[in-house]
């Protein structure tokens, strides 16, 4: 009984030698921390490309546009009611970009959804608004260039929104 328990102590020993010999060893490496920033870096990059992954209608006809408008926000809200903001927030800026009432739908969001879901929308809608305006270019092959590329604030976002609005 002592013998099996003794073995299983300097197993259990060696292993956890073995363990802090080969962390060090893998700490001490000289391309360590590049390897390990190169990792997050390439992480970060995947979940901001996941993030905009933002739905479009099928068709072009105004009754599959109303269809999918619909379709986005029941499943904007299903998810926000299970307090995934991440995937309502997706299906909320699909039904902003594709309604063509923008800055009233924004409104409406604006009163019902959560705060912390709502900063979320408007910080999503610029990124997502500049990744369907260039789909829809490359796809007309209109192709005028590489876009310049600022930042842009969530105020600017909806006022860029509500300019739309007044033009239309």
């Amino acid at each position: 009984m002592y013998k099996a328990l003794a073995a299983g102590g300097v197993a259990a020993a060696t292993f956890i030698s073995y363990c802090i010999y080969f962390d060090y060893q893998r700490r001490s490496a000289p391309d360590y921390k590049q390897k390990l920033r190169e990792k997050r870096r390439a992480k970060r990059l995947a979940s901001q490309n996941e993030d905009l992954d933002i739905p479009t209608p099928a068709g072009l006809d105004q009754m599959s546009v109303q269809k999918f408008f619909f379709e986005q926000i029941q499943t904007g809200e299903e998810k926000l009611g299970l307090g995934d903001y991440k995937g309502s927030v997706k299906h909320f800026i699909a039904a902003v970009l594709h309604s063509g009432q923008g800055y009233q739908l924004l409104q409406v969001l604006q009163s019902t959804m959560p705060p912390e879901a709502y900063k979320l929308l408007m910080e999503q809608l610029p990124k997502a608004q500049a990744k369907i305006t260039k789909a829809r270019l490359a796809k007309m092959g209109g192709s005028m260039g590489p876009a310049p590329t600022k930042t842009t604030t969530p105020s600017q976002a909806t006022d860029r929104v509500i300019a739309e609005e007044a033009i239309d």
